[in-house]
């Protein structure tokens, strides 16, 4: 398991798997996701509609090329769990 809440630099070329749980109305489905991490940052959240609201609300995200070589970008909340696959 990462530990800290916000992967950093430190984890890029790590493979991961990530589990989600994702509210879809009154269900919730879960959702894993592994691949190798490219990038971890933060993101903007909201749009043009919050005007510069947007600049001070971030939301930490990992990007992950899969095992077909697809680039995933993931949001990352407090429920979210990432597991080091790497030995």
């Amino acid at each position: 398991m990462i530990a800290s809440k916000a992967p950093s630099s430190k984890h890029l070329g790590m493979r991961v798997r990530v589990t989600q749980y994702v509210r879809v109305g009154h269900l919730r489905w879960l959702t894993k996701v592994e691949g190798v991490v490219e990038r971890a940052g933060r993101r903007p959240v909201g749009g043009i509609e919050m005007g510069g609201k947007a600049s001070f609300c971030h939301q930490d995200t990992l990007m992950l090329r899969d095992n077909d070589g697809e680039l995933v970008e993931i949001a990352l909340d407090s429920e979210t769990q990432v597991e080091n696959l790497t030995k």
